[in-house]
Formats: structure tokens, C-alpha cells, sequence
């Protein structure tokens, strides 16, 4: 069982998907889970609190998924793109990717959510990076990683305005090409 705490914070992050970081707020947080400010206030007394624990959240949240996805590769039961999978599945047809909601609003957040989301984004790159180069260690492994992940964020992005079917028909397309890269790098 969740904690009040551990609510909180899932929620935050699905409103961060919706909204942004910015517009979050403490009002929104309190008349969604029906509890006061001030309960919302002794977990995290400022939002920037809050917004660390989200970050948190997503970090720990990408190691998760990249051990999953590591250990399927591993075990010859999928190969690197089920990390793909396993993050966009989290983001609803009307939400963006949370890092990039955050990414959005980056100018204007604290130091250290600034900070943190640094540390996330080369993270998510690196993580994405170091599968793809685990099913095939060509050199130019990295640069379909980069490329691959910034195509799937920018399809997240055009789903909220296209809908599902255009959504559904960039993805495969993105997926065609990342394996018919990825297989041309493992047959070298």
C-alpha cells in the first residue's frame, strides 16, 4: 500500500504530464486527493521540495526500465526497444513525456530541479545509448539511440495535437527505421 506521500507524487507527475511543472499547484494536488494544502505542505513545504521528489521518482523510474530492458536483452527475450515501450506506455494520448514537460519549463525552475533534471535527461540518453549498444556494438550505435529517442519525443509531442492514429503510424515508422538500422549495424 501507498504511502500519502508516495500519492502526492504520483499524482504530481501525472499533472506535470498534463501541465507542466508550472502550473502545478498545491490547489490542484489538494482538490484532486480531497486532503488540505497544509497536508500537501508537511510532506514538501516548498514545491521545489516536491518537485525533487518527482524528479526522484523519474530517475528511479528510468534505472527500473533500463535493468528490465537490460535483462531482456540479456536473456535473448527482447531486444532494446521494449525500454521504448515501457516509458511510452506511462503517457497518456493528451500528456507529454514528464522529463520533457519538465524540459519545457526549464528555465524557470530551481537550481536544483534544474540540476536534477540535467543528471535525468543525460541519464535517459545514456541508459537508451548503453542498451542499443549492448544489441549491437557498432560505433554508430549511439547516434541511432539519440536520434531514435528525440524522434519518439517528438512523436509524444505531435500525438497530443494528431491524435492515437497518427501517433500509432509515426511510431512504426520510427521502429522501422531504428531496426533496420539496428540490423544493418549487427550484420557489419
Amino acid at each position: 500500500m501507498s504511502s500519502k506521500k508516495d500519492d502526492i507524487i504520483s499524482l504530481a507527475v501525472t499533472l506535470i504530464k498534463k501541465k507542466g511543472f508550472l502550473a502545478l499547484s498545491y490547489d490542484n494536488i489538494s482538490k484532486e486527493m480531497n486532503i488540505t494544502k497544509t497536508a500537501i505542505h508537511y510532506y514538501f513545504e516548498k514545491k521545489e521540495d516536491l518537485g525533487i521528489a518527482v524528479c526522484e521518482k523519474l530517475q528511479k523510474g528510468l534505472v527500473q526500465d533500463y535493468e528490465k530492458s537490460l535483462n531482456q536483452i540479456m536473456n535473448g527475450q527482447d531486444g532494446p526497444w521494449f525500454f521504448v515501450s515501457s516509458r511510452i506506455s506511462t503517457i497518456g494520448a493528451t500528456e507529454m513525456c514528464p522529463i520533457s514537460s519538465l524540459q519545457a519549463d526549464y528555465e524557470e525552475l530551481p537550481d536544483r530541479m534544474k540540476n536534477m533534471l540535467e543528471k535525468i535527461s543525460s541519464s535517459e540518453m545514456k541508459l537508451w545509448s548503453s542498451l542499443v549498444k549492448q544489441y549491437a556494438s557498432d560505433a554508430d550505435s549511439e547516434a541511432l539511440a539519440k536520434t531514435s529517442l528525440l524522434s519518439v519525443k517528438g512523436a509524444l509531442q505531435y500525438r497530443r495535437v494528431l491524435g492515437d492514429s497518427a501517433f500509432s503510424n509515426m511510431m512504426q515508422s520510427i521502429q522501422d527505421q531504428f531496426f533496420e538500422s539496428l540490423n544493418r549495424m549487427r550484420r557489419c
